[in-house]
């Protein structure tokens, strides 16, 4: 059986692919467009069912990108057998998915608009559900006000809660924890990162794996990276940045304006951190090389390797200097073909 999974929720999607594996004896296995032998596999995976061998549960995480040529071999498989079955994330479908052998059903999973406050918090309350906790309209409120229309980020503020006020938080819990604690903590981390205090993301590094998802901590990396990419592409490099820099750059690229200021070394009265000028530290190039190292990071996570020993490589990547080794190696390349 192939299972399409259309839209551009996702969460959802992974949150469905959880649920149905919820209490089943099977097989499950994460596919990427980069693997070798996919298409082998899955044909092999429909032939049959061996004597001892349990279901199987393929899921095709990025299909989309995927060559027309190996979609095409794909949906010429015959998956129709009751022992297997096949996730496709995927954004859209066509009508050649009718042409496929055996059942194939469509399930769609989109996000709300971003302008449609009461569908994103009945999204909210739905995504607290699934994951055990009873979300009440002003609590969902609350979350929504910090998080905004980002679907991981309601879902970490969410795990966040669980874990601080258990399965029925209250509105004031939400104002305390989910701006306190979060702040405080995996954002502290991330900057800690960024800003080169090294000694401080070794010594958080354990409780941060304690208290997060893996997920939620490679995707908020991941996200503080390409938001600091961002800052360093837009923002004109100076050694000081004064308040209206700091607000027309958080203006222009949709980041909260605290966030901007700390990556621009702008620092508040009450700020208890030392400023560091990001700009002045970190090239394009070189953010691109620890952004693209944090997909790979995203993708083992994904497919359950240790949180902890990931995020320790990368620490001592970039204490290392790794990243910018890199770009200079790609630098002496461009230069010999040229």
């Amino acid at each position: 059986m192939v299972i399409y999974l259309v839209g551009d929720s996702e969460l959802s999607k992974e949150l469905y692919i959880k649920e149905y594996l919820k209490g089943k004896d099977v097989e499950y296995h994460k596919i990427f467009a980069d693997d070798d032998g996919k298409i082998e596999e899955l044909k092999n995976a429909g032939v049959s069912l061996g004597l001892f061998s349990s279901a199987k549960v393929y899921d095709l995480v990025d299909f989309d990108e995927w060559s027309k040529s190996e979609k095409n071999q794909f949906q010429s498989l015959d998956l129709s057998g009751s022992w297997v079955t096949v996730f496709v994330r995927t954004e859209k479908v066509g009508k050649e998915v009718t042409k496929i052998p055996g059942k194939v059903e469509v399930l769609t999973f989109e996000k709300p608009k971003e302008w449609e406050e009461d569908k994103w918090l009945s999204f909210v309350k739905e995504v607290a559900n699934k994951i055990g906790i009873i979300c009440d309209e002003e609590v969902a409120k609350t979350i929504f006000k910090f998080t905004g229309p980002n679907e991981y980020a309601i879902l970490a503020e969410l795990e966040k809660l669980q874990i601080y006020a258990g399965e029925h938080p209250a509105k004031q819990d939400v104002e305390q924890i989910v701006f306190k604690r979060t702040i405080s903590k995996l954002d502290e981390f991330c900057f800690a990162l960024s800003e080169q205090n090294y000694s401080i993301a070794k010594n958080t590094l354990s409780e941060i794996c304690n208290d997060y998802e893996p997920i939620i901590i490679s995707y908020t990396v991941s996200k503080h990276f390409i938001e600091l990419f961002n800052v360093v592409v837009y923002a004109p490099k100076k050694r000081e940045y004064k308040w209206p820099d700091v607000a027309n750059l958080s203006k222009e690229l949709g980041i909260p304006s605290p966030r901007v200021a700390r990556f621009l070394g702008f620092a508040f009265k009450d700020s208890k951190y030392k400023p560091v000028n990001h700009v002045m530290i970190y090239s394009p190039k070189v953010l691109k090389n620890i952004i693209e190292y944090l997909y790979f990071v995203d993708r083992r996570v994904k497919l359950s390797d240790d949180i902890k020993i990931l995020m320790g490589l990368f620490i001592s990547k970039l204490e290392s200097g790794d990243f910018a080794k890199i770009f200079e190696e790609q630098d002496k390349q461009e230069q010999v073909e040229n």
